[in-house]
């Protein structure tokens, strides 16, 4: 017996639409895992068998993060040098991403293979460090921001939008005058918001994240930041489990007796991924047209 075309696109229909359905559940179950989780009793969870609901609720986790008096000084750092670090680096990258785009400068084909070069050899962290120091960057808030202020990878996606822009537009703006910085800010910047927003993604994620540079390269507590605090409370954590081990066998019990380092570095990871996957939704249709603009031109 045949089967109607009809028929035939209704079976492809389903096929597809449970394959999407795995693949979305594949990608969102570990973000809702992690979120049950982190809302679960410690000891609790240790046991397993724990997939889409909280079975012991407590708040202990998270209530573990908020109680060092650090953690608001430490949220204002990181929200500071997030937003001042990524402006930063989207206008300066894009800047000399400009001007790096212009084939007539003398000397581009040397600034090219310099900074290519770059890309795949470093000096290592001990000359990094030394450079901070002379530079007397070490243990400010400028060491956040003034290293992270140029990337080439990011120069690079910058170029290819910009090869996108057709030359007419700076060339009218150049015949009414306009200088070149004025056509940058006026013309390139309001043209270019897809591959500044997907710059702007990449930059904000790597400042939020970070949290080396912190344990590295500043010694002040006025300039920890979130990560660095939460890399602190997850060793906090496991030494926690091991005195309230003890003072169980001794008959005494803590504060935060239900506590886990499994459950306490969930936490951590939903509270600072938070942030993130919130903000994403509103730049995706930049960040994609961003990258596929400057993938196809040639």
């Amino acid at each position: 017996m045949a089967i109607s075309e009809k028929t035939k696109d209704k079976i492809i229909d389903i096929i597809v639409y449970v394959i999407l359905f795995l693949i979305g559940f594949a990608t969102l179950y570990p973000f809702w895992y992690c979120i049950v989780i982190s809302l679960n009793e410690g000891v609790d969870a240790a046991k397993g068998g724990i997939y889409f609901w909280p079975r012991k609720w407590s708040f202990a986790n998270y209530q573990f993060i908020f109680t060092s008096s650090r953690t608001l000084l430490a949220i204002f750092n990181s929200v500071a040098r997030t937003v001042i670090g990524t402006v930063l680096h989207v206008i300066f990258t894009g800047f000399a991403a400009y001007g790096l785009s212009k084939r007539h400068i003398m000397g581009r084909k040397i600034y090219m293979l310099y900074f290519i070069f770059t890309m795949y050899f470093g000096g290592g962290l001990i000359p990094y460090y030394m450079l901070l120091r002379d530079l007397h960057l070490l243990d400010t808030f400028l060491v956040y921001v003034i290293p992270s202020m140029w990337s080439f990878y990011h120069a690079i996606l910058y170029m290819a939008y910009y090869d996108s822009i057709p030359d007419s537009l700076e060339e009218a703006a150049l015949i009414d005058g306009a200088g070149p910085v004025r056509v940058f800010f006026t013309i390139i910047i309001p043209t270019s918001v897809p591959i500044v927003a997907t710059i702007a993604l990449y930059a904000g994620v790597a400042q939020w994240s970070s949290w080396f540079d912190t344990a590295i390269y500043t010694s002040s507590p006025k300039l920890v930041t979130l990560q660095a605090i939460m890399t602190q409370m997850v060793r906090s954590a496991e030494a926690l489990q091991e005195m309230n081990k003890m003072m169980a066998e001794a008959g005494m019990t803590t504060g935060f007796a239900t506590i886990k380092p499994i459950t306490i570095r969930v936490a951590t990871m939903v509270f600072t991924t938070f942030p993130i996957v919130v903000i994403y939704p509103f730049l995706q249709k930049y960040f994609v047209k961003g990258i596929m603009l400057g993938s196809v031109k040639g």
